[in-house]
């Protein structure tokens, strides 16, 4: 079975467009699980095996499967403590990286553990740094992480403190045999109140992070900036984005390690109490610190237009960048989904609820998750819009974190393909929408076949091999996995 080539790069000649129609959908067998305090991730191909994870008061297990999804081996991962927080796995070659946080004596240990192709341990896990639990707090961010795309470096980083002007932090830079190339203590010092987004890690080791003012994303940034910290680990150097006057919501980044730059998007404003204008695209060079490319592309009316909105003014206010795609001809296609979280009083009562069974029992208020339509644009290199694209959807759920919202997409370098529920009926059902290299749409009705009745849960599927997903199914208390093959 051929390793996941990630597509970074759309094909622009001698491709053909793809059909929307899956070849094969291969299922697990189903296992019993609980949602209310298990977990569940998909690890992808090392080898010939293809590996998920599954947790819950039983233990924590490794399923290995063969391509027609047939269990050929569960490995209990019994070297993790009785209590873990976040847990996430990379595959390297041959290899599997765990990294994992334990609750040891009060504090948060920051672990890692390497599998052979076989799920069996190499080493004795290393202990990469702890923290004292916060106790009064619900954040269990403790330590964030980022591998590179070679898959050959990985960053474990946590913020130590936090005082008006200054981040500090704790990374440790390790190989893929788990060897420390550097540990260092960098701080990062603004006089304004900002927040910290997105981590990147190049080839090369160095740490690529996003940060702009205000308590979030989606407030609107009359300051952002892109922070780089190399190797050594030592000190972070800092380059502010040209805003001039206008204002951020929402900052994405994208490595291309081939030239060494660094990809950024987002929506902009012309004011901060005014509507998304347009887009913001530009690259970082850490060679010369600067930005040879910085562009405000403003949406035009035929892109309002098409949004079907009644208020084409506001039609993009609740889009987020979800990913960005290079082009080989210097252009870029930006993929974007409207979303958006309200509140509403119980005082009065509840109201319908979808998705019953997996939802937290409300409390005073009932958090209502909205996922919208997805936008897909595709941009010349001068920045012009060539064609663009609107999947329809509305997903709405209660109190369960919009678990079954969203999207996955596979990337083939032919065509985006884009998998998601349908809410619009009695009872949610699959869709499929592909775009080609020239924006032509196909949707598709998708038959889950055998687990007719089960709940996919696609956003937190992955794209395992160039034409392959790999995706949840949850049954109450069962689960399984979905492989479709395209």
């Amino acid at each position: 079975m051929k390793r996941l080539m990630i597509a970074l790069m759309l094909a622009v000649a001698g491709l053909a467009g793809y059909k929307t129609e899956a070849q094969d959908i291969f299922y697990s067998k189903e296992q019993k699980f609980t949602f209310q305090n298990g977990d569940f991730s998909v690890v992808g191909w090392c080898g010939d095996r293809l590996y998920t994870y599954r947790a819950s008061k039983e233990g924590f297990y490794l399923d290995a499967y063969n391509d027609s999804m047939r269990l050929l081996a569960t490995v209990a991962l019994d070297f993790f403590p009785q209590k873990i927080y976040e847990t996430r796995f990379f595959v390297s070659g041959d290899r599997i990286i765990v990294l994992y946080q334990a609750v040891q004596e009060g504090m948060v240990v920051q672990y890692a553990a390497l599998l052979d192709d076989r799920a069996r341990m190499l080493q004795k896990p290393v202990a990469l740094d702890s923290v004292k639990m916060a106790w009064l707090s619900s954040d269990r961010q403790y330590y964030s992480s980022a591998i590179s795309n070679d898959k050959n470096r990985i960053m474990v980083f946590g913020m130590s403190s936090r005082k008006s002007r200054q981040l500090q932090f704790n990374t440790i830079l390790l190989d893929n045999n788990l060897n420390v190339l550097a540990k260092g203590t960098p701080f990062i010092e603004s006089d304004d109140d900002f927040t910290m987004g997105q981590a990147l890690l190049g080839n090369d080791g160095s740490l690529y992070l996003s940060a702009f003012t205000g308590e979030n994303a989606r407030k609107y940034s009359g300051d952002a900036w892109i922070f780089r910290l190399s190797p050594d680990g030592q000190r972070f150097v800092y380059k502010p984005l040209p805003l001039g006057s206008s204002y951020l919501s929402g900052l994405y980044l994208r490595m291309d390690d081939v030239h060494n730059q660094v990809y950024l998007s987002a929506f902009y404003a012309a004011k901060k109490s005014g509507n998304l204008d347009g887009v913001l695209y530009s690259i970082y060079s850490p060679q010369t610190d600067s930005f040879p490319v910085f562009k405000l592309i403003p949406f035009d009316e035929e892109l309002r237009n098409a949004t079907d909105d009644r208020n084409k003014k506001k039609a993009f206010n609740d889009y987020e960048v979800r990913n960005v795609i290079v082009k080989n001809d210097g252009g870029f296609i930006l993929v974007a989904e409207n979303f958006y979280v309200t509140s509403r009083s119980n005082m009065y009562g509840g109201g319908f609820r979808y998705y019953s069974w997996y939802n937290n029992y409300p409390g005073t208020y009932t958090s209502e998750y909205h996922y919208g339509n997805i936008m897909v644009v595709d941009y010349d290199a001068e920045g012009n819009r060539k064609w663009h694209g609107f999947i329809r959807k509305e997903q709405y759920s209660q109190e369960d974190g919009g678990l079954f919202s969203s999207y996955l997409m596979l990337n083939s370098g032919a065509s985006l393909v884009f998998l998601y529920n349908d809410f619009n009926s009695s009872k949610s059902s699959l869709r499929l929408a592909a775009l080609d290299v020239n924006g032509e749409m196909q949707l598709k009705r998708m038959s889950p076949g055998r687990t007719a009745g089960g709940d996919w849960v696609p956003r937190s599927g992955k794209q395992t091999d160039l034409r392959e997903l790999l995706i949840p199914v949850l049954r109450k208390n069962n689960l399984c996995f979905a492989r479709v093959v395209f």
